[in-house]
């Protein structure tokens, strides 16, 4: 009886493994798990910057209020800008504007005057055609043209012989925002900016 219960343990046994599960005999083990494969993703994380000083700022210049009028004489130690005079007999020089004014004078000529910290006085005669344009330029010979010009420049009473040249003259507040550009045939370059 003991050999019928042990082939009755042993069939049962085959059985179910039959059932259940298999047995191989050689070969190799494979395993397919069939997951998708996951993207690769790269996050850029922010890099510490490293701080940068601020450009400097240049001090700012706090406008001196003046209760004169543009033509009258002013402090000769307040500059209202400066005149470069480039390629000139005297090479370059740098004068600071200690005075200046718009005046007007007869059949509609203006005189736009700037009085150096040399002592010299530089002279713009002007003629307004087109009252909305603040440009005026130097037109060669007898101009009869419909544009705001400059009729002659002196430089201290002395007439200047110009190639071209050029003149913003900018209302600002009460006053004036002047750029000068004049190109003499013999005295050089004019350039400079005047407040007044």
């Amino acid at each position: 009886m003991k050999k019928l219960i042990a082939l009755t343990v042993l069939f049962f046994s085959i059985n179910s493994l039959s059932v259940f599960g298999q047995v191989r005999v050689g070969g190799g083990i494979s395993i397919d798990i069939n997951l998708p494969i996951p993207d690769v993703v790269i996050i850029d994380t922010p890099q510490p910057r490293n701080p940068m000083p601020a450009p400097r700022r240049q001090p700012r210049r706090i406008k001196k209020r003046r209760n004169e009028c543009n033509s009258c004489r002013h402090n000769e130690r307040y500059s209202y800008g400066e005149i470069q005079n480039q390629n000139g007999p005297l090479g370059r020089q740098i004068y600071n504007v200690v005075g200046a004014r718009l005046e007007p004078l007869q059949n509609g000529v203006e005189v736009v005057s700037y009085k150096l910290n040399s002592g010299d006085i530089l002279e713009l005669f002007i003629i307004t055609e087109k009252p909305n344009d603040y440009n005026y330029h130097v037109y060669g010979g007898d101009c009869m043209c419909e544009n705001n010009r400059i009729e002659k420049v002196l430089l201290n009473g002395q007439y200047l012989e110009l190639e071209d040249g050029n003149l913003s003259l900018q209302p600002r507040g009460r006053g004036f925002h002047s750029v000068v550009n004049l190109h003499s045939v013999y005295e050089g370059d004019f350039n400079g900016s005047v407040n007044f």
